[in-house]
């Protein structure tokens, strides 16, 4: 009789405690949730795009020895085409500095810099992986316009050109992550490709440093590593991806 007595008087506790570890789990639940990207990720019928990197000259002797990447911004305005392809218009603004260089002629303090305005239109492509992890493939074809500023001209080199001016393709992948279902980050990475080749003379160099072994006839090209963002505008598109099969 005893027993069963003491097991009544428990049963409440034992409500109380399965009906506060509920609770626990609810709440638990629900901090995981709030957590969570709450949308899956939608193509915007418009979309700005943007990316900070640090460029890297990676072909032409001159160019890849003597100067180094300080930033690169770009901005683009873009449009869905139809399902994952778009297009769009783009502008960039890069900035190369000289590098240091030991005991320069007549302790001559060098300042150069190289900036770069860039102007495209771009084509691209957008691979979902998940609901919310997307690739973009992307090219750009537009025209550059440089400006050399800092020259210093220590012997006094007749006929200087102060400017550099080049057609441009890029190519560019970057890989993006939903943060909202328009806003996404990633990891950026393209190469700038310019035909045209950049001389050393034109700007003197020759005279504050040293060129010797350096090919100054190959193309100019231009690595970009950095990070891209996405945000979409006015009417959106859900995606049709297959968790099963992994196409869309």
């Amino acid at each position: 009789m005893k027993k069963i007595i003491s097991i009544i008087l428990l049963i409440p506790f034992w409500q109380l405690n399965a009906q506060n570890k509920s609770e626990d789990e609810e709440n638990y639940n629900e901090y995981i949730e709030s957590r969570r990207v709450h949308s899956n990720f939608k193509e915007s019928l418009f979309a700005i795009r943007f990316s900070t990197t640090l460029p890297a000259p990676v072909s032409n002797g001159p160019l890849r020895a003597k100067f180094r990447g300080i930033y690169e911004m770009n901005l683009s305005a873009n449009i869905r085409l139809t399902h994952n392809f778009f297009a769009g218009l783009g502008f960039k603004d890069g900035l190369l500095g000289l590098n240091a260089i030991p005991n320069p002629a007549n302790n001559i303090d060098l300042n150069t810099k190289m900036q770069l305005y860039t102007s495209y239109v771009k084509i691209g492509y957008n691979k979902f992986h998940t609901e919310n992890i997307f690739s973009t493939f992307a090219v750009n074809v537009g025209y550059n316009t440089s400006v050399f500023t800092g020259v210093v001209n220590p012997k006094n080199e007749p006929n200087l050109i102060e400017s550099f001016n080049s057609i441009v393709i890029e190519p560019e992948y970057s890989l993006n992550f939903a943060i909202e279902e328009n806003f996404s980050i990633g990891i950026f990475l393209s190469y700038n490709y310019m035909p045209t080749v950049f001389n050393p003379h034109n700007i003197a160099l020759q005279d504050v440093t040293s060129l010797t072994g350096l090919k100054t006839s190959s193309i100019t090209g231009i690595i970009n590593f950095g990070f891209g963002f996405y945000y979409g505008i006015g009417k959106k598109f859900p995606q049709r991806y297959n968790k099963r099969y992994n196409y869309f």
